[in-house]
């Protein structure tokens, strides 16, 4: 007898599964920072005692390596609390592509497996006012539309909170005085698996790069961006 396939919705929740316990395990290791000033120290030690020991790409000059020490040369006072070109701004900024990334996937998902409530329905215009519409046009707006909207809004408030409030065993966006900048990753960030910094970095640029692609094939070709996502992943959401 030949072995029966398993139905495509239960693949399709398997795989949304998985992506949410990774999700969930990357979240975890991205807003927490543990050890993570100890890593930073050795592996600032490590290039200044061993510089041959990386690659060259990120030990040789290059633009990033050089605009973010042209930059904390300029302003001192804001690079010390990580901000602005610094590899703490752009671990941050990675963070939040990872985060929209996997949010751009699970409402593609939930779109084409109609977990929205009635997705097509228009807001009513006597309950909710100037909200129901778009203005100009006077263009309704969709359930679908006004709960991935609200969420996005809710994200980002949590985002904020975690970024310049968090708990005390988080990570914060802004350091206090007497932080030590991390060196810059170069072009290529050094090669570690696992939980790492280095690897954190990578994850970020892919996934800002990520967001970018969706957005200019969005934009170019006129098609909504949960769309071009569906089409990315070969028409497998729905």
């Amino acid at each position: 007898l030949l072995p029966s396939r398993r139905p495509r919705q239960t693949r399709h929740l398997i795989m949304l599964r998985t992506a949410l316990v990774a999700a969930t395990l990357a979240s975890a290791a991205a807003f927490s920072a543990p050890s993570f000033a100890p890593r930073v120290a050795l592996r600032a030690n490590a290039v200044s005692m061993r510089p041959a020991a990386r690659s060259a790409l990120t030990m040789q000059s290059n633009p990033m390596t050089n605009a973010v020490t042209e930059y904390a040369e300029g302003y001192p006072e804001l690079a010390e609390r990580g901000l602005g070109v610094t590899t703490n701004a752009e671990r941050w900024n990675g963070r939040h592509a990872m985060f929209g990334m996997f949010a751009i996937f699970l409402t593609a998902y939930m779109k084409g497996h109609g977990l929205i409530p009635d997705a097509e329905k228009l807001l009513d215009l006597n309950q909710w006012g100037p909200l129901a519409s778009t203005g100009g046009m006077g263009e309704g707006i969709s359930n679908e539309r006004a709960i991935i909207m609200i969420a996005h809004v809710h994200v980002l408030v949590v985002s904020v909170i975690a970024a310049f409030a968090p708990f005390g065993f988080q990570d914060t966006l802004v350091k206090e005085k007497g932080y030590t900048p991390e060196p810059p990753a170069g072009i290529i960030p050094a090669f570690k698996t696992g939980l790492s910094p280095e690897a954190e970095l990578i994850n970020g640029r892919l996934a800002m790069l990520g967001v970018i692609a969706l957005t200019m094939g969005s934009i170019f070709t006129g098609t909504p961006m949960i769309d071009v996502v569906n089409l990315a992943l070969g028409k497998t959401l729905f």
